[in-house]
Order: C-alpha cells, then sequence, then structure tokens
C-alpha cells in the first residue's frame, strides 16, 4: 500500500525512480490496515520495542526475493495497528539499512525511513523487488539453500531447493529448448508439417533457400549439428515430432472441465490429456475446451451475431504461451500444462515463472517480452497449425495484448496473471466485467458522481485487484486512472498495495457485500443520514466512527461520508486529524 521509494545503485538495480515517503503515504496504509484488521501480502508491521526485530533478515530476503514490499517498525497489530514509542528511531534506521547491506547476498539496498506519525516517530522501511539475474536474494549466515525467502500470504517462506535451482536458472537465457535428445533422428519428425515450414523459411532467406536439407534443420534449430543423421534438439522435438511423449511423457497439457456443483460423484465433466507436438496439443485443447463453451447472443447495427464466453483467439494465445514460455528444465519435465474450465473462468497453468526483466504490471504494455526459450519461440513462429494456413505463434510479443484486447472487445474482465517462482497462471473470467449482477453491486455501494471509468475499476476490483495499467488498457488515460483509483482508496473501498509503478489496489473486505432488494430502510440513503445524524446528537459526547458503526449496523465507508457531510453543514464538530483513529465528532448543530 506504501508508495514505494527505491534508490538506484549497483546493489539493486531499480527501475523506479524515488520520491520520499511522506507522513500521508504512512497514514494512509495505517488507516487500510485498521480498516481491513490484518496486514496484505506486501507490508509488515513490528513493535520493535527492542530494536531490530527477530526474523527481519528474512522479511528483507522474502520481499526482494517477490514483489518487494514494505516493513512498518514502531506500529503494534495487537492494538489495532497503533503507533508506539520508539526507544530510538535514528539508531532503528540505521541498523536496517547495515543488515540490509551486510547480512543479505547480493547486498541489498532498501529505504528506511523516520516518519512523524499521530505524534510518534515511525521507520518506514521501504524493501525493493530484485532483477531475475540478481536473485535469490538470501541469508548470508544461513546460506542459499536454506536462507532464501518468499513472500505468501502466510508471511515469509523458506524457498524449496527446486525453487532456488530455479532462480538461478533464470539469471542467464536457458538453452533447455536447444538440448540434444539422444536417439532421436529425422525420422522422428512429422515430414509433412516439417516440409511446410521448410518452404515457409526458404522464402525468408537466400541462404536457406540454396541450401540442402539437413543445413537448414540445423541453422533454424530442429537438429544439433549439420549431419543428415543427427539428432534432434528438444525445441525441434517439441515442434515437429510424431510423438514427443515417447520420451517425455510429461510434457503435454492435461485438460479438465469442472461440474457447477459437485456431490462427490461427478469430479469433471470432461477431461483429456493431450499429447504429441505443440500444435496438435493446442489445436486439441481448443477443440475440447469449444465443445464446453456457451455462445451467448451480441445485438449490433448489423444484426444479432453468437459469441463464445470467451474468444477462441484469447484462449489459444494463453494456451500457446503456456507451452511456449512454459519451464522446460530438467526440475520441471515432469510436469505438465494445466488447463481447467471452471464455471466461472478458465484456468491456464505452466511451469515456471515470468523470465528475465517482466514483472506481471508489465504484461499487456505494447513491446513488452522476454522469451525463456528462444530456438522454440523460433520454430513455433514458422509452425503452421494442423490443417490451417495459420502459424502457431507470431513471435512478436502480440499474445497478451491480444488477450487483452479481445477481452475488452467482448465486454470481458481483463485476463488476471500471476506468476511465483515455480508456476504461471492465466485465469479469464467467464462474466461479463459490467454484468448485471456486477452493476447491482456498484449501485449498492452508494457513491456518488461515478465516471465510466469508476464503474470499470470497481469492477475489476471486485474481480480480483486493478491497477493504472490495467485501467490504460481499458482506454483509461493514465492521469485520470490515477486520480480513480486514488478516490476510490479514500471513499474506503480500495486497498492499495504495492510500489509508485507497480501499485495494485484491491477491494477492502467492508465494500465485499452486496446489497439485497429487500434492504432496510436503515440502508437507504435518507435513513443513513438520519440514523448517523441520531447516533452523533443522542450520545452526548465526543465518539468515534467506529462507535456510530456499532449504533447505526451501518458500514464504514457510509458513516464517514455522513459524517464528513454532516461538518461541512456545521452541524458537527470533527476533533483530532483527518486520518487518525482516535478522530472523533461532537454534535454542535441545534
Amino acid at each position: 500500500m506504501l508508495y514505494s521509494y527505491i534508490v538506484r545503485s549497483s546493489a539493486c538495480q531499480s527501475r523506479t525512480s524515488g520520491v520520499p515517503v511522506s507522513e500521508a503515504d504512512v497514514a494512509q496504509t495505517l488507516e487500510a490496515l485498521r480498516r481491513i484488521r490484518g496486514e496484505p501480502e506486501r507490508v509488515e508491521v513490528n513493535r520493535a520495542a527492542q530494536g531490530v526485530p527477530a526474523g527481519l533478515r528474512e522479511t528483507l530476503s522474502a520481499f526482494s526475493n517477490t514483489d518487494g514490499g514494505t516493513v512498518l517498525l514502531g506500529v503494534d497489530e495487537a492494538a489495532d495497528f497503533a503507533v508506539v514509542e520508539l526507544p530510538d528511531a535514528v539508531a532503528l534506521r540505521d541498523s536496517v539499512a547495515r543488515m540490509a547491506r551486510d547480512d543479505l547476498t547480493p547486498a541489498l539496498r532498501v529505504t528506511s525511513e523516520i516518519v512523524e506519525v499521530e505524534g510518534r516517530f515511525v521507520v518506514a522501511v521501504t524493501v525493493p523487488p530484485v532483477e531475475a539475474d540478481r536473485r535469490p536474494v538470501y541469508v548470508t549466515t544461513k546460506g542459499v539453500s536454506t536462507g532464501s525467502y518468499l513472500r505468501t500470504s502466510d508471511g515469509d517462506r523458506r524457498m524449496t531447493e527446486a525453487e532456488v535451482g530455479l532462480l538461478f536458472a533464470s539469471r542467464v537465457q536457458p538453452r533447455y529448448d536447444h538440448e540434444v535428445v539422444p536417439g532421436t533422428t529425422v525420422a522422428d519428425l512429422d515430414r509433412d508439417a516439417l516440409a511446410r515450414t521448410l518452404q515457409r523459411v526458404r522464402r525468408s532467406s537466400t541462404a536457406l533457400a540454396r541450401a540442402e536439407e539437413h543445413v537448414v534443420l540445423r541453422r533454424i534449430g530442429v537438429t544439433a549439428d549439420a549431419d543428415p543423421r543427427s539428432a534432434l534438439t528438444l525445441a525441434g522435438l517439441l515442434t515437429f515430432g510424431t510423438y514427443p511423449q515417447e520420451r517425455f511423457p510429461q510434457l503435454m497439457a492435461t485438460v479438465v472441465v469442472h461440474p457447477a456443483e459437485s456431490d462427490g460423484e461427478v469430479r469433471f465433466l470432461d477431461s483429456a490429456a493431450m499429447r504429441g507436438p505443440i500444435p496438435e496439443i493446442v489445436q486439441g485443447t481448443l477443440d475440447l475446451l469449444r465443445r464446453h463453451l456457451a455462445a451467448r447472443a451480441v445485438m449490433s447495427d448489423q444484426g444479432r451475431t453468437d459469441q463464445l464466453e470467451f474468444p477462441l483467439l484469447a484462449v489459444r494465445e494463453a494456451v500457446v504461451n503456456a507451452l511456449l514460455h512454459r519451464d522446460y528444465s530438467g526440475v520441471t519435465r515432469g510436469t505438465q500444462v494445466q488447463v481447467d474450465l471452471h464455471p466461472d473462468r478458465l484456468e491456464i497453468r505452466s511451469p515456471g515463472g515470468l523470465y528475465g526483466g517482466v514483472s506481471v504490471e508489465d504484461l499487456g504494455e505494447e513491446g513488452v517480452t522476454s522469451s525463456r526459450n528462444a530456438v522454440l519461440a523460433s520454430l513455433l513462429s514458422d509452425a503452421y497449425m494442423p490443417g490451417s494456413a495459420e502459424i502457431v505463434a507470431e513471435n512478436r510479443s502480440s499474445g497478451v495484448p491480444t488477450m487483452v484486447g479481445l477481452a475488452r472487445a467482448g465486454g470481458l474482465p481483463r485476463p488476471v496473471f500471476r506468476s511465483a517462482v515455480s508456476t504461471f497462471v492465466v485465469t479469464m473470467n467467464r462474466s461479463q466485467l459490467l454484468g448485471h449482477e456486477t452493476r447491482r453491486w456498484i449501485a449498492g455501494l452508494r457513491l456518488p458522481g461515478l465516471t465510466s471509468a469508476h464503474e470499470v475499476a470497481l469492477a475489476m476490483l471486485r474481480q480480483g485487484s486493478v491497477s493504472n495499467a490495467a485501467l490504460r488498457q481499458w482506454g483509461v488515460d493514465r492521469v485520470d486512472a490515477s486520480r480513480v483509483l486514488r478516490q476510490l482508496v479514500e471513499r474506503g473501498v480500495a486497498v492499495k498495495e504495492g510500489g509508485r509503478r507497480y501499485a495494485t489496489y484491491v477491494l477492502d473486505p467492508q465494500a465485499t457485500a452486496s446489497p439485497s432488494p429487500s434492504t432496510t430502510s436503515a440502508e437507504t440513503s435518507a435513513s443513513a443520514v438520519d440514523s448517523v445524524t441520531a447516533a452523533v446528537r443522542g450520545s452526548g459526547r465526543a465518539v468515534r466512527a467506529s462507535e456510530i458503526e456499532d449504533a447505526t449496523g451501518l458500514r464504514r465507508p457510509t458513516v464517514v461520508r455522513h459524517l464528513n457531510a454532516l461538518v461541512a453543514r456545521g452541524l458537527v464538530e470533527a476533533l483530532g486529524a483527518t486520518r487518525s483513529p482516535q478522530r472523533r465528532y461532537r454534535w454542535v448543530g441545534p
């Protein structure tokens, strides 16, 4: 939630310019922590009554190996995130900076700042995510195998040996797809599929047009050397092999269609293991999903047309990306790509997280690309789908932008991308972004002055999360997107996580309830004003917003909104700082 301040240095090559953490930043974070009554994944608080907390090294490692984060020292979670007295804030700040520099490998440059909030000092520590070629960051005394951590919803988790190995492998351009597959020859290739590709690549280069076939196969990466009896590369086998699973049984895709409800007897409606070369796996997956996707009627100036729940082209891009960009190292060759069609969503899961300097927040932006399997990407950009004139992959960094653009054109939510060390997941929602239920839920929030950009942001929040980049991909101007997100935080609907550049907003837990048509009159706007007015006036003393919540049964955003309106009318006096949990309200009207 805190805006991140990241310093450029040789110790941590950050892509984010630095702006100091302010009192308002910390105050906003504390307000959100109190509202949600807990710590989000990217925030850690500690009293730090005895100085540097035990376990802080592990937290610094975890944040830097994941998405970064913020540590607030001098905040007591057990006391409703109250700011407590620090014995020596300056010494604590300096100790944290030394710890990050001296106790972690590679050295981590963090920002430790002293910020005065609610009359006391808080040490705000901003931890940047490190680049892929510098991970894992580990606690030096524990060693890389036992001192590397990841941040999860449950706190700091020690990495497994496999995860550490994957991170080390990502430091350089992987060449697993270029590995030789012993015992294979050109006799293991599908000659018809290969012939179409050879015809295509010969047209692209004079050198390839004049060369013998075994030379061309070597040059484009199908075989290991320019010998007619050469073994195949893994990329060549996966693209053109008649049956690659003979040697790699798990390099396939499993597709499962889940029922709406299960009584324990019907676990799935359909299930299949897709085998063969990658083009056939893609086609087989699409054919199975097509049988289970419903079509809806769409009216336009041209009349009625039927559209699938998901644009099939977007699904194809997601499946191709999963097979193309998955990790093919020995650690993950026993894991297949998984495609799960649920009643409300489609999930496509592949082994290995994002490769290179690309973050989840970058996905969908123009020109953002990083190919883990360079040879495989090249081959698939010249291979054809079975029985089609379409190539398998464009290899022009267009896959994710295509998915996002098709979702927007179809009125569907933006695909959600999640990346961890060992897995990457794409989720597509089956319902429309601004369908009837979502619009009804937005109306139930009773937020005045909503624009179409607000509605899109709220719909994304309800689906999981929203960011400035996600709104821009829906046609919202960058400045407008920042304003909309800031306003949703101020109104108590959204909670901000992450840094300045890669901030993510999630739904405030108190804003999740959708009022039903049978909502009592106390929830109507006029009655809510009367209830809040009566609660303040009838108390005979200065009261906090939480007390009014308890007295009226209204949600906090509603209570605060009406209190502010009464203050503006001169009927209520506000005592205390705007964002302080100790702020009280006293009736001064007639």
